[in-house]
């Protein structure tokens, strides 16, 4: 059953039966299919096990607004690809009611955030749980993955690819360990925006952003179920920001690699100067995002050491707080907090891409 999910979703098939296509390789027809309409109902039904955990007939047929046989053929088909297993849940002294839930392990997702020096990497089950994470050398990067893939030959759907600014993902995918093996490669932000969306705070009102903070600051957003990637993908590009002409950039003022400068020619004890400083710029792009596109949330993360960025973040919503008595458009600065996966987020959003491909609803 393993098998058959892992050679399922690793060939990119769909979770409903195939359709027919004309001589060309098209498929017949105009318009949305009965196989379109059956895929992503399977694929719905996937995101609400993984959300919810165990799920009667009933209780899906009520979130998905279908009868319960229309739900039974969904749950065949899941059973068939190995995905989906049947358990019992006590409901009354003499009754138990058949419950459905995700196999544990039965597919899994590799990510890899490839940075300057070193590789992130990420395994990931369907269930979302982290089943692998760890850092090598970029040297080692084949031979890690070539372990990873002897350990889930039975279970590895693909692998995502997250590319830090300036580093190519060409001689990557080239890797002989990485052959016949689906791969799907983004930014690093769109990566991390992808792990909120399905692990984290979800899709609220508004959508929600994301601001990096490592050697370099940038930026993602999440609009209308979709990241937003703007002309030719040049979206998200803050670290160039700068209140004037003679101001520094966000880079040169924020960016980690800033605070460690700052650190070794000021020291520890002058780290909180910075970290001021940082956080009243960090806030000014915040105020031009909440200005022109006003997000529900902004999430903040990075290679920041954790309580370093957890004191920018409480002195960003300080400052936030006192601008709402005198800013009269104070309403519209979004929220800021904290990423849920602050240091390992983007490996892990990378890890989820092939099931948002070939399992998981895709964004509208």
């Amino acid at each position: 059953m393993i098998t058959q999910a892992r050679q399922g979703l690793k060939a990119g098939r769909r979770l409903a039966r195939g359709q027919k296509r004309d001589g060309d390789g098209e498929r017949g027809g105009a318009g949305i299919s009965p196989e379109d309409i059956a895929d992503h109902n399977s694929r719905v039904v996937l995101a609400l096990l993984r959300r919810h955990g165990a799920l009667t007939r009933q209780e899906l047929a009520g979130h998905l607004s279908l009868t319960e046989p229309a739900i039974t053929g969904i749950l065949k088909r899941l059973i068939a690809a190995g995905v989906v297993e049947q358990g019992q849940r006590d409901v009354g002294d003499r009754y138990k009611a058949a419950e459905f839930s995700l196999v544990a392990g039965s597919v899994h997702g590799l990510g890899l955030w490839l940075r300057p020096d070193v590789v992130d990497l990420a395994l990931v089950d369907l269930k979302g749980h982290l089943v692998l994470q760890q850092t090598v050398p970029s040297d080692r990067l084949a031979d890690t993955v070539a372990t990873i893939r002897d350990r889930c030959a039975e279970s590895l759907s693909g692998i995502g690819i997250a590319c830090h600014p300036g580093v190519d993902a060409t001689e990557i995918e080239r890797m002989p360990t990485l052959s016949n093996l689906a791969s799907f490669v983004v930014k690093d932000v769109e990566a991390v925006v992808t792990a909120e969306r399905i692990l984290g705070i979800g899709e609220p009102e508004g959508g929600f952003a994301v601001i990096l903070v490592d050697e370099i600051v940038r930026a993602g957003l999440m609009t209308g179920g979709r990241f937003f990637r703007g002309v030719h993908g040049r979206a998200g590009g803050i670290g160039s920001m700068r209140p004037g002409r003679e101001e520094l950039t966000l880079d040169e003022v924020a960016s980690a690699a800033a605070y460690h400068r700052h650190v070794e020619t000021f020291g520890e004890a002058f780290a909180e100067d910075w970290m001021r400083r940082a956080a009243s710029r960090l806030l000014d792009a915040v105020l031009a995002l909440g200005g022109f596109v006003s997000p529900g949330a902004v999430l903040i993360g990075g290679s920041l050491p954790d309580a370093v960025l957890d004191t920018v973040i409480a002195m960003m919503i300080a400052e936030r707080e006192r601008k709402g008595t005198y800013f009269v458009p104070a309403s519209w600065i979004p929220p800021i907090r904290k990423l849920t996966f602050a240091q390992c987020g983007v490996a892990r959003g990378a890890a989820l891409l092939p099931f948002m491909e070939l399992a998981l609803p895709k964004t509208r």
